[in-house]
Order: structure tokens, then sequence, then C-alpha cells
């Protein structure tokens, strides 16, 4: 009954409802990043910068009049919920994501600038600046990387050569073309957002509490579309099941557990697991302290090997 009453929902009724769809806020995602759909243009661009958290609305504002005021004949989009910026028949030089504690500007050919962009990527080529609250920006600084950067052939996620899609423009034009891939934080963003039940929301917490307890960490989608989460070395997983959500340390069986977290230890494994189900509580406090002795692991391991 209730689908039929969704499915005959037409005339004025319909239309309203249709119009207070439109009319919503766009839903955030994790770390305060807008769910905006995919489209070309200023409109997308200046629906997710008025749909930014707090603090990161009039700083994404200025960023994007910064770099519109320094290239007048910028190209702008909205793919995989983040603004794009790029010049026409050379592909994107630029992208703009929010995170909990900082927005982030990705400029993608950016270790050719001078100098780089202080943050590095595991992509060689792309590098990064993370802009935190109250931060005075240095528009003088970036309006000079926007300008190297639009210099250099940027970005193009919708080049072909041989039937496979995206690569990074190169100056060389016979470079080989790689598949098309989203970032990971788009990546994880859509996962969340597929699930929409528990496991999604769970999900979510789960990797605020991961970025507050390292915000350093680097996230990953592997194993067909599994989110990691590395610092120095793989950390943790976060899988989803029918009836759980499985967080799984790759080196859990050197962690201590104090609050007793670990409820799915695998024998003979150096890795152990917590297994969430619907309407469990999270220790937000213990699952941090975890995480941060994940990464002095990892970094203790890697200091060794280095000597």
């Amino acid at each position: 009954m209730a689908k039929g009453k969704a499915e005959g929902r037409t005339g004025a009724a319909g239309k309203a409802a249709k119009a207070a769809d439109a009319a919503a806020p766009p839903r955030l995602l994790s770390g305060g990043n807008p769910q905006i759909p995919k489209g070309e243009g200023d409109a997308p661009v200046q629906a997710y910068l008025a749909a930014l958290p707090g603090w990161k609305r009039e700083t994404g504002h200025r960023l994007d009049a910064l770099i519109a005021e320094t290239l007048p004949e910028v190209r702008k989009a909205v793919k995989w919920n983040s603004p794009l910026y790029g010049i026409e028949g050379r592909g994107w030089f630029l992208g703009l994501h929010s995170f909990t504690k900082y927005l982030k500007l990705a400029f993608f050919r950016g270790a050719a600038l001078k100098p780089p962009p202080p943050v590095a990527s595991k992509d060689p080529d792309t590098r990064y600046f993370h802009i935190h609250e109250g931060e005075r920006l240095d528009e003088a600084a970036l309006a000079d990387w926007i300008r190297q950067a639009a210099a250099l052939p940027g970005w193009d996620p919708g080049a072909r050569s041989g039937g496979t899609a995206q690569r990074k423009a190169k100056p060389d034009a016979g470079a080989a073309a790689a598949e098309e891939v989203p970032p990971a934080s788009a990546q994880i963003d859509g996962t969340i957002a597929a699930l929409g039940d528990w496991r999604g929301a769970m999900l979510a917490r789960l990797r605020a509490v991961i970025r507050r307890a390292d915000p350093e960490v680097e996230e990953e989608v592997k194993w067909r579309g599994v989110p990691v989460w590395s610092h120095a070395g793989i950390l943790c997983t976060g899988e989803t099941y029918k009836d759980k959500v499985k967080m799984t340390f790759a080196r859990g069986a050197a962690l201590d557990d104090p609050a007793g977290l670990f409820n799915a230890s695998l024998q003979g494994n150096a890795r152990r697991a917590i297994d969430i189900r619907e309407g469990e509580a999270v220790d937000e406090a213990a699952l941090a302290d975890l995480i941060r002795a994940a990464v002095q692991l990892n970094l203790s391991r890697a200091g060794r090997r280095k000597r």
C-alpha cells in the first residue's frame, strides 16, 4: 500500500514533493563534504561551496573567487563530490575536498610547481595544500601556484587510448592511458552513501574516529571497494557484511587492547578484528587509542627496517 501511494504521488502533490526535495540542503558526507550531483560549469561548484559547513563555506568561496580572478578562463565542474578546476583542452589542474578539520587543495601536477605544495601524495605527481580554521591565506602564493598549475598539462579523466579511460595528461602526447579511478576518499564517500543504512552510518563514524586519532592517515580502496587506512603501512580496514561492520587491524595481535575491543581474533594470524552489529555501542576513546598504537607500531617497524 505504501508503495502504491508513493508511485501514485502525482499532480500538485507530486510537484510540491519534488520542489521540496530540490530545496533540501545537500547531504554532508564524511568530513563535512557536501554530496553534490556531478555537473559541468559554475553552478554545481557554487552549490557545493554554499553547502560547506561552518568556516569552510567562507573560505571555499574565497578560494573559488581567487581562482576565477587569477584565471578568468577557468573551467569548473563537480565530480566525485569535489569541485575541479581546469583549462579547456588541457584537463584539470586543481581539486577541492572537505575533511573534518581542513579543506584540501589537490594540485594534480603539484610536484612540478616551484615551490611544490607541502603535503605529499601516493601519486608522485600530486601534491596537497591543507587549509585549517583560522589560518590566514597567503593569496599571492596560492595565485602563483594556480598560474603555474594551469600552465601544465592537467588531469584528463575522460581521455581514451585503446578503449581504456583516464590518464594523467603529460607533455608526451603518446603517454599510456591508465584506468579511470576517482580519488580514494570519494570512493569511500560513495560506499558509505550506497549502503544507506546503519552500516553506512557506522562506517562513517569509524572513519571519523580514525581521522581524529591520526590526522595524517592515508585512505585507499582495495579488494573490490574495501576502505583501507594506512600510515607507514596498513593500519586497519573496514569491511561491511549483511549483518555487521568488521574493522580489521593488520597487526592487531601485537597491540595492547585493555578495553577488549577485539572480538573476532583470527587465530594463527597477526590480524585482529572488531565485529560491530546493529545497535552495538563503540568505545571511541579506546578505538582511537588502538589507532594511535597501530601508527606507532608501524613507525617503529619502519625505523627498524631502515637501520
